[in-house]
């Protein structure tokens, strides 16, 4: 199974995915933003990022910006309440695997997990 990192400000939606994933089997670990979350990159290996947007310090498209820099290939899945154009476009340009819409369907996140990791494998 895989290792998969969630950024995400909210406690207790790192909580709920944290806890879906690893009935699945996966190893997870989490983070509360986005300087956070590169901490945690430079920690461990990871095979997917599950990634809030809009979260204090660094948010989600200055993640990315700074984690393509050095893991350009790693699957990101965003999960967000924020949809725009323009951060549509920045999620894109930085090869997100899928961005779903919060509160988030439990299935379909195990689904995108799965995608994503295939992707990458």
């Amino acid at each position: 199974m895989a290792r998969i990192l969630i950024i995400d400000d909210e406690p207790n939606i790192r909580r709920l995915f944290r806890d879906e994933l690893e009935e699945d089997g996966h190893t997870v670990e989490q983070a509360g933003d986005g300087a956070e979350g590169l901490a945690e990159l430079g920690r461990a290996n990871y095979d997917l990022v599950i990634l809030d947007l809009r979260m204090p310090e660094m948010n989600g498209i200055e993640f990315l910006e700074n984690m393509r820099e050095g893991r350009p290939d790693l699957p990101v899945i965003v999960c967000t309440a924020v949809r725009g154009v323009e951060s549509e476009y920045e999620l894109w340009a930085s090869k997100v695997s899928t961005i779903l819409n919060k509160p988030v369907d439990l299935d379909l996140l195990k689904k995108e997990v799965t995608n994503a990791l295939g992707e990458s494998g």
